[in-house]
């Protein structure tokens, strides 16, 4: 599908995540969430997130998160102090996920079905703040799309927040035995990655599931596409950590350490 249009990698990618989910569900790492959401006050965040949500302001805040996958991180900003909480997810089963967490925890927060493109005008400028968390990018076959919802989404002086994995990372073959640090992809690689088997993140290989679309943006067209929809960067910082799949980890500690992962931070114009 190479070419195709967005509607055609957004179902397609859908279908991959619903597929993905009993992976998910089985894993030992649901089972821990569901457990640290049954204790008051419980956050999956690392101390980065946190001091960044923190520092943002979330107590009291309306608050989106984008794909939001099973809901963890928007749970521990509810338990951060959170006022309104909405996830919007297009993968039926992470959400069932989602609410299952919720569960646990007693926490109010909502769920909601929807491809991230076509949110319903009910939403715009209904939140304080938006967040976008690890790997949700690289999913988006249109970003400056993707960040014009985000943009829509916020009142005015809003804020939206960004936790990811950094762009140079899709230059890297983790699972390449002979030199996984050698330089295998354009930075500037346009055509998406075509990829199949089901999308975990244990470092396991899963051979089954449906053939799924994984797309390259620069920093450039990050920063670009914020610019494009009034949002107004105040805040951008790179980290050596990685905060992607576990394959990953073998790139933290090197002598000539790699950015892995950035913080970026933006106002909506008033």
């Amino acid at each position: 599908m190479t070419g195709g249009s967005r509607d055609a990698y957004v179902q397609a990618n859908r279908a991959a995540w619903d597929a993905s989910a009993p992976y998910h569900r089985r894993a030992e790492t649901f089972f821990r969430l569901r457990a640290g959401f049954a204790r008051p006050g419980y956050s999956c965040l690392d101390d980065i997130a946190t001091a960044r949500l923190t520092d943002l302001g979330v107590a009291g805040k309306d608050v989106a998160q984008l794909c939001c996958n099973n809901g963890r991180e928007l749970l521990s900003i509810r338990n951060l102090g959170a006022a309104a909480c909405v996830g919007f997810d297009q993968s039926a089963a992470f959400l069932d996920q989602a609410r299952d967490l919720a569960a646990a925890g007693g926490l109010d927060c909502t769920f909601v079905e929807a491809d991230v493109y076509g949110l319903a005008a009910d939403y715009d400028a209904a939140f304080d703040r938006v967040v976008v968390t690890i790997g949700v990018f690289g999913w988006m076959p249109d970003l400056s799309g993707f960040l014009a919802v985000a943009a829509r989404l916020l009142r005015p002086d809003g804020a939206l927040f960004v936790y990811e994995q950094h762009p140079i990372m899709n230059m890297t073959e983790p699972h390449d035995a002979a030199d996984p640090f050698r330089l295998v992809h354009s930075y500037f690689k346009r055509d998406p990655f075509v990829e199949e088997g089901a999308i975990v993140y244990d470092g396991t290989a899963r051979e089954h599931g449906p053939t799924k679309y994984w797309f390259v943006h620069t920093l450039g067209d990050i920063v670009t596409a914020c610019l494009e929809h009034g949002l107004i960067i105040d805040s951008f910082q790179e980290f050596p950590h990685n905060i992607s799949s576990a394959e990953y980890d073998i790139y933290n500690n090197r002598p000539a350490q790699l950015p892995q992962s950035f913080t970026l931070t933006a106002r909506k114009s008033a």
